[in-house]
């Protein structure tokens, strides 16, 4: 909002809304799915290269995951607030220990960059965008050549 020609800017929200988002970060450590869902409004849409997921699918979802990498463990590299914004950049690291995605377990360790952006309202996600380095994570699976990815660059 603009008064006076200055930017008004409330730093207690925008530390707030990054609080929800760390919250959020510390539920996937601990693999608490039921936690997780504390922050996401039950109107919350996810934004993924799927297209949109409602908030009744989120959850499935995170348990797949969970179940496919039970060690995952995630390190916020940089989180950025702004309105109701927040924009992460993440590493993901975990051990590919269950079926995800028509991939059979091949107990292959990996890390994967993730981007992400969360609308929060009322202390609640209700919005998420998120990237994740895919083709880098299907190579440390063994599933794609990096070589042969280097060699079209």
């Amino acid at each position: 909002m603009r008064l006076g020609g200055t930017v008004h800017v409330d730093t207690d929200q925008l530390a707030a809304n990054k609080a929800v988002v760390g919250k959020l970060v510390d539920a996937w450590n601990v693999r608490d799915v039921s936690q997780m869902m504390r922050y996401w409004s039950p109107d919350m849409v996810h934004h993924g290269r799927d297209g949109a997921m409602p908030a009744s699918e989120v959850g499935g979802e995170m348990q797949r995951f969970i179940a496919a990498f039970p060690d995952i463990h995630i390190h916020v590299e940089e989180m950025i607030a702004e309105r109701d914004l927040v924009s992460t950049r993440l590493t993901v690291s975990a051990t590919h220990s269950g079926p995800y995605l028509n991939i059979e377990p091949t107990g292959r360790s990996v890390r994967c960059a993730l981007m992400g952006q969360l609308r929060i309202v009322g202390g609640k996600v209700v919005e998420h965008w998120g990237v994740a380095d895919t083709v880098h994570l299907l190579e440390q699976l063994g599933l794609i050549d990096g070589e042969l990815l280097e060699a079209t660059a």
